[in-house]
């Protein structure tokens, strides 16, 4: 469809047919998505309008691997483990220096991290195969087969590899190049908003934005629109068609959304799962197949929100590693309703370190890091008393948790005088984790009353602690 579009305007343009492929990959369009609006009634869906598949390029994000490969060939793979380049034997014929610069995906429906890897400007004399790397949370309950990969052009359009090769059970991703760029990760369909807060009785808009590859060549550009569904049956709240009271309603709006009612309570299975049934055509295979997507809605009635951050600072700039700096956030929703206090929706995020080298994190999957909330061992709510207490008293004790912390192989070399001169160990913080004990939050007390309170605010130093409360408004 969207091919004979474009055909029409070669034609009134009257281009002949030596140049109508070429126009083809010029004559492209990004059919941008409406704002998601949490009153629907209220804030209808704007037209969308026209602009080119052009975007900014990335930004660098991250630390640089490079390595010198041969004729012989070799691999290299970022250090984040998430993307590898595998050169075959001859593609090169001489030492040649490849890189791979971490930096910001700014691809519509991008997912993760983009990556620019050198030498650019040449044509190898053997097609290099492009890895990417993705787990099930980052798929975040959508269909795997979704995902893409897509590279950008020195003038910012996106284009796409003539054949990518999916496998569910590695959860891999590959395709064959001949050239650098920046390459990314993306979703060929999302549903917006994937996550969302909305009060009890509420509304709330979602959308889907699909990308559509115009496969007219081993360097395919993109369109990206949304879909339209004939039928309410597509949808889904919490594995029931179109939902019901307990968990929610769902239905089909206009120009392409559809619009969620919370119900009038908060339900027992909390946030709830909207899904739908997405009808995606796959070029390489010229099928049309069906894939889920899935938005992730927490209901919530006079609940409040605990925010947690803390950042710890070691080292010094004489150090191996230089001064390290460990960040660690988390969250969870402590719910009031009908006076049966609970958690729900706790966000626990690993750690992350950043030092003055470049690093190999060694527990990149199990450093919770300072802050971790395992569950409660019990949560009390005293009733408020006026005058002298005017609001109800909020006081919860946490299960314990043990703290682990980054553990880093240092890659860059020591300095004169700080021990194993192969660089390969040494970090202050793994010493920490077997003596420092359970992670904080060990008990919390707060008012339920509205606006943001602080419970703990401390910094120094050697880093900072804050801990805050505030009441839930929609997103």
């Amino acid at each position: 469809m969207y091919i004979q579009k474009i055909d029409q305007i070669i034609l009134i343009a009257g281009f002949n047919e030596n140049k109508k492929i070429g126009m083809r990959k010029i004559i492209l369009f990004i059919f941008l998505s409406v704002t998601v609006n949490a009153s629907a009634q209220n804030n209808p869906v704007e037209d969308t309008t026209a602009k080119p598949a052009i975007t900014a390029i990335g930004k660098p994000d991250g630390e640089k691997t490079e390595m010198k490969i041969g004729k012989d060939g070799g691999s290299i793979t970022s250090l984040d483990g998430k993307m590898k380049i595998i050169i075959p034997a001859g593609a090169v014929s001489k030492k040649t220096t490849f890189s791979i610069q971490p930096t910001t995906n700014l691809m519509p429906n991008g997912n993760g991290k983009a990556y620019q890897m050198e030498p650019s400007g040449i044509t190898f004399q053997m097609p290099l195969q492009i890895i990417f790397y993705y787990t099930d949370a980052e798929t975040k309950g959508n269909s795997p087969e979704l995902l893409a990969i897509a590279m950008q052009d020195d003038k910012g359009q996106w284009l796409a590899p003539n054949k990518i090769t999916t496998d569910t059970i590695a959860k891999t991703l590959t395709a064959e190049i001949q050239h650098f760029s920046s390459y990314v990760l993306y979703a060929a369909a999302t549903i917006y908003p994937e996550t969302a807060r909305l009060k009890v009785n509420g509304t709330l808009r979602l959308r889907i934005t699909n990308i559509i590859n115009i496969n007219d060549g081993v360097d395919a550009p993109f369109l990206v629109t949304k879909i339209k569904y004939k039928s309410a049956d597509e949808w889904s709240v919490n594995g029931i068609l179109k939902g019901n009271s307990d968990v929610g309603l769902i239905s089909i709006s206009e120009r392409y959304t559809a619009i969620f009612k919370a119900p009038a309570k908060v339900p027992a299975q909390n946030p709830v799962a909207v899904s739908v049934q997405e009808p995606y055509y796959t070029e390489a295979y010229s099928r049309w197949s069906v894939y889920k997507l899935v938005s992730h809605i927490t209901i919530y009635d006079g609940d409040y929100e605990v925010i947690m951050e803390s950042v710890i600072r070691s080292g010094s700039k004489y150090a191996w590693g230089g001064i390290r700096t460990a960040t660690d956030k988390g969250s969870f929703i402590v719910s009031l309703e009908n006076n049966k206090p609970a958690l729900i929706n706790i966000v626990n995020n690993l750690e992350v370190m950043t030092n003055d080298c470049k690093n190999k994190i060694l527990n990149p999957t199990t450093c919770t890091g300072l802050l971790h909330v395992a569950g409660i061992k019990d949560i009390k709510v005293t009733p408020a008393n006026p005058p002298g207490q005017p609001y109800p008293i909020v006081e919860i004790w946490f299960v314990p948790f043990p703290i682990e912390f980054s553990v880093a192989q240092f890659l860059c070399p020591p300095p004169p005088g700080s021990g194993d001169p192969g660089g390969s160990s040494g970090n202050e913080l793994a010493g920490l984790s077997k003596n420092f004990g359970r992670a904080l939050p060990w008990d919390i007390k707060f008012l339920a009353k509205d606006g943001e309170q602080i419970i703990i605010n401390s910094s120094g130093e050697d880093g900072s602690l804050k801990i805050w409360v505030r009441k839930i408004k929609d997103d």
